[in-house]
């Protein structure tokens, strides 16, 4: 696998996805539920979770950012760490964008713009390809100082409008471009949903990545992993990924039947236990 080299990203980050240890906490994008999410993020930043994917949403955008300062905070004070480090994504999808040009979407979005959301990730959910293929430069032009994440799915695209897009997006973007795969049912994670993300990989590497060598370097997350089973199934394969994405309501249902991590010792079992679990 080559190296991946994305603008913006630091030696750290590269080298987890470098390694396929890049896993992102995944909130989603359809239904934003912010009931418990500070203790999620929390314990996902100080976990060791490379990234946070929230909706677009200014409320929970705030909670992220409060909740990954007060995870340094006690990073530091409870392990003398203060190099922990963890990107934030936002979501939105590619049919917001339609019937707006760049002075509307300022006013509806320009706080995405701020410093803080490293990645903005893009979800493909218009099954129309034209319309898509015609938002691309309107998309880029607006985020041209932020790292893309392209969402892609066979659930709305055929194969070679995949590719079409993410050939499209690339032109634009260069090295600030990160690919996500999804299954035909995103946070259904059965037997389906994981050969269908896999193979939706196996399209991208083959049919775009191999075309070209400036395509080598950008990075593949598999979505939605719970278990091991995507990644078990991406390695037996010979499919080549760089991270996983990993579905909240997972971490949720661990956290939820946690008791007593109040004081240092337990919050750090815990923390094994996710990294265990989930990492």
């Amino acid at each position: 696998m080559e190296n991946i080299r994305i603008e913006k990203l630091d030696s750290y980050f590269k080298n987890k996805l470098n390694e396929s240890k890049f896993y992102k906490l995944d909130f989603g994008i359809d239904n934003v539920n912010m009931e418990n999410s500070n203790s999620l993020i929390f314990f996902a930043f100080l976990s060791g979770f490379s990234a946070i994917d929230i909706p677009a949403n200014q409320e929970f955008i705030k909670i992220a950012k409060d909740e990954i300062i007060k995870a340094k905070q006690k990073s530091s004070q409870l392990f003398n760490n203060e190099n922990l480090k963890c990107l934030l994504f936002t979501s939105l999808g590619i049919n917001f964008f339609s019937n707006l040009d760049s002075n509307q979407l300022f006013e509806k979005i320009g706080y995405l713009k701020e410093d803080g959301i490293d990645v903005i990730d893009i979800h493909i959910n218009d099954i129309d390809y034209i319309n898509n293929i015609k938002k691309v430069d309107l998309i880029c032009e607006f985020f041209k100082d932020k790292i893309l994440s392209i969402n892609l799915s066979r659930k709305r695209l055929s194969n070679i409008h995949m590719v079409d897009l993410l050939t499209s997006f690339y032109a634009h973007l260069k090295n600030k471009m990160i690919i996500e795969i999804e299954g035909i049912r995103y946070y259904s994670n059965d037997l389906n949903q994981v050969l269908q993300t896999v193979s939706t990989a196996d399209i991208i590497n083959k049919q775009f990545k191999l075309k070209s060598p400036k395509y080598k370097r950008i990075p593949i997350l598999l979505g939605n992993s719970h278990k091991r089973k995507m990644e078990n199934l991406a390695l037996e394969c010979n499919v080549p990924y760089n991270g996983i994405n990993v579905d909240s309501k997972y971490l949720k249902e661990f956290l939820d039947k946690q008791i007593n991590v109040d004081n240092e010792k337990n919050i750090e079992s815990l923390l094994n236990q996710i990294r265990k679990i989930f990492l």
